[in-house]
């Protein structure tokens, strides 16, 4: 039993200390780096291959960079974009946002439940 335990607090305590650059489950992950994500006009994440294709020049393309400080919120994709700019800063050397930041929020999944019916049960209704 005190050997399970052992590795029982050691997992969670890994996983804790894998979690520590998420900003929190509102708004994004943290950046480490100076961080740049791809974004539309609107500033709203996109995945960072639609930026890789676009070519510069290309006639008002509708993927940009955005750039990001360290420190800054990496949004979800499909989300806003905030604190950073269109343009880089120079002398800054920015980094694309980690793959495993590239994610869409979930949705409330409704499974069901008692609902609109549950004040039915049995017999016949009145």
């Amino acid at each position: 039993m005190a050997f399970d335990l052992k590795w029982t607090t050691a997992l969670a305590a890994a996983l804790l200390a894998g979690g520590c650059n998420r900003a929190s489950a509102d708004d994004g992950w943290t950046a480490d780096t100076d961080t740049a994500i791809c974004t539309d006009a609107q500033g709203k994440r996109l995945p960072d291959d639609r930026c890789r294709q676009h070519r510069v020049g290309g006639g008002g393309g509708m993927a940009h960079w955005y750039f990001l400080r360290r420190g800054g919120i990496i949004p979800f994709v499909g989300e806003r974009a905030r604190g950073g700019s269109f343009r880089a800063t120079g002398g800054m050397r920015y980094q694309t946002a980690p793959a495993s930041t590239a994610m869409t929020r979930s949705a409330a999944i409704s499974r069901g439940g008692f609902g609109s019916s549950a004040h039915h049960f049995g017999g016949a209704r009145s």
